[in-house]
C-alpha cells in the first residue's frame, strides 16, 4: 500500500516550491476558497464541545442534513437515515468493509475507491468507460459485466459524478438506464455527490430519487465549505438499508468514535442554507465556471483531447501525438513535471490504461485569490485574476509542447 497519489503530488509540488523551481499546480485538486466565515464563527462558539457525540452523528444536524436534501435535491429522509463521521473517506471505507459485496469501478475513478478495496481484501472490478460516452459508465456496459459474473454474485457499485477526474456528469436519462439495472441484478450503489454543488448549472440531479432503495448518498464538507481539513462527512440511507447503517455505525464506534464534536456543531449552519451560504457557493460555483470556460479555450484539440467538464474542479486530457515517444503516462507526465515543471496526475491513478496516455488537470490553484472581493462583487468573477490565467495559461502552452 502507497501513499495516495494525490497527496504524493501535493508533496513533490510544495518541496519543488520550497526549492525554488518554477511549479505550476495542476496536479492536487483541494478546494482554493475559504471556510465560510458563518462556519468559522460558529466553531469557536463551540470550541468548548468537549463530549464524545453518538457514534452515528449529532440529532441536530442530522435532521438539517436531511432537510437540506429535501428543499435542494428533493431527496427525502429523516434523521436516523443518515450518518455523520470523520470524512467521506472514512465512510466509504467502512461502508466497503460491512457491505459484504465486490467492487464495481468505472474507469477512470477517484484514486481512493480501489486502494480501500484492497485493504479488506475485495476484489475491483473495472468497467472501462470511452470519451464518447463523456467518460460515464454506461448501462449496457454495465449490464454486460453483469450477466457474464453471474446472478449469484452481489456487487457494490461507486458512482462519482460530477466526476473526479473527469469533470463530467450523468443526465437523467442515464441515471434512469443505470437504476433500471440496479432493481434487476439487487446492485448496491454509493453515489458520491460531493461535488454536486459545483455542478456548473446548478442543476445536480440524486440518482437515490430513481432507485432509493438501492442507493447510499455520500457526501461531505471539503469540497462546497471548502473545508477538506475539517473532516466532516455523511451518508444518507434508505430505509431499507437500516440493518447495512446499524453495522457501519457499530463500525465507527470501535474505530472513530464519533466525528469531532464541535466541528459537527459548526456544521449544522452549512445545512440550514441560509442566504450566506447560497451566496458562498453560488460565488464558489461562478469562479469554477469561469475559470474553466477561460481554461479550455487555450487547449489545443490538436494534440490534447478533451471534453469540457460539467462540474468540480477537472478536465481530463488524453495526449494524442506527443513529440516524443512516451510509454506511459506516469513517465509523460514525470517528464512534464521535470522539464516544464507543470504537475498533472496521471490517468492510470485513477484506474485508466496507463498506455492511453491521460492525466487528469486540476484548476484551482488560485495564487492570493481574494475571495472576500468575489463575495462582495460577485458581478465581477469573471474577470479574476489576470494573473491566474496568465499562469494556467502558460502552464497549457508547456503541456502543448508535449
Amino acid at each position: 500500500m502507497e501513499i495516495s497519489p494525490t497527496l504524493l503530488i501535493n508533496n513533490i509540488t510544495r518541496e519543488r516550491i520550497q526549492n525554488g523551481l518554477e511549479t505550476y499546480k495542476l496536479g492536487f485538486g483541494q478546494s482554493p476558497f475559504p471556510v465560510p466565515e458563518l462556519l468559522t464563527e460558529n466553531l469557536r462558539q463551540n470550541a468548548h464541545q468537549k463530549d464524545y457525540l453518538h457514534p452515528q452523528g449529532l440529532i441536530p444536524l442530522r435532521e438539517k442534513i436531511a432537510q437540506y436534501y429535501s428543499e435542494r435535491f428533493q431527496v427525502e429522509s429523516k434523521e436516523d437515515q443518515i450518518l455523520v463521521g470523520p470524512g467521506s473517506k472514512e465512510l466509504l471505507f467502512l461502508t466497503q468493509l460491512m457491505a459484504d459485496r465486490d467492487l464495481i469501478l468505472p474507469s477512470p475513478n477517484w484514486v481512493s475507491y480501489s486502494p480501500q478495496a484492497n485493504l479488506i481484501k475485495k476484489q475491483t472490478h473495472w468497467i472501462k468507460t470511452k470519451i464518447e460516452n463523456k467518460w460515464n459508465l454506461s448501462a449496457s456496459d454495465l449490464e454486460e459485466f453483469l450477466l457474464k459474473s453471474g446472478k449469484d454474485k452481489k456487487y457494490l457499485l461507486i458512482l462519482n459524478y460530477p466526476n473526479n477526474p473527469t469533470g463530467q456528469s450523468f443526465d437523467q436519462s442515464e441515471l434512469a438506464a443505470i437504476a433500471e439495472i440496479a432493481y434487476k441484478y439487487d446492485l448496491l450503489i454509493i453515489s458520491d455527490e460531493i461535488y454536486a454543488e459545483f455542478k456548473f448549472d446548478n442543476n445536480h440531479f440524486s440518482l437515490a430519487r430513481l432507485c432509493p432503495e438501492k442507493t447510499i448518498i455520500c457526501s461531505g464538507l471539503s469540497k462546497w465549505c471548502g473545508a477538506g481539513g475539517w473532516r466532516l462527512g455523511y451518508m444518507i440511507f434508505n430505509e431499507h438499508q437500516k440493518s447495512l447503517l446499524q453495522k457501519i455505525v457499530a463500525a465507527g464506534s470501535e474505530t472513530y468514535s464519533c466525528a469531532s464534536a464541535p466541528i459537527q456543531y459548526a456544521a449544522i449552519s452549512a445545512f440550514e442554507n441560509g442566504p450566506e451560504i447560497r451566496n458562498y457557493t453560488t460565488v464558489c460555483r461562478s469562479i469554477l465556471k469561469a475559470t474553466h470556460d477561460r481554461m479550455i479555450s487555450d487547449l489545443d484539440r490538436n494534440k490534447i483531447e478533451y471534453l469540457p467538464a460539467k462540474g468540480g474542479f477537472y478536465v481530463f486530457i488524453r495526449f494524442k501525438k506527443p513529440k516524443q515517444a512516451f510509454l506511459t503516462d506516469l513517465e509523460l507526465c514525470n517528464q512534464l513535471l521535470k522539464k516544464e515543471g507543470v504537475a498533472l496526475l496521471p490517468g492510470s491513478c485513477f484506474g485508466y490504461s496507463d498506455k492511453a496516455l491521460t492525466a487528469r488537470l486540476s484548476f484551482v490553484d488560485f495564487p492570493n485569490l481574494d475571495f472576500n472581493y468575489f463575495l462582495q462583487n460577485p458581478d465581477l468573477v469573471t474577470s479574476l485574476s489576470n494573473n491566474y490565467y496568465n499562469y494556467i495559461k502558460t502552464a497549457i502552452f508547456r503541456i502543448n509542447e508535449y
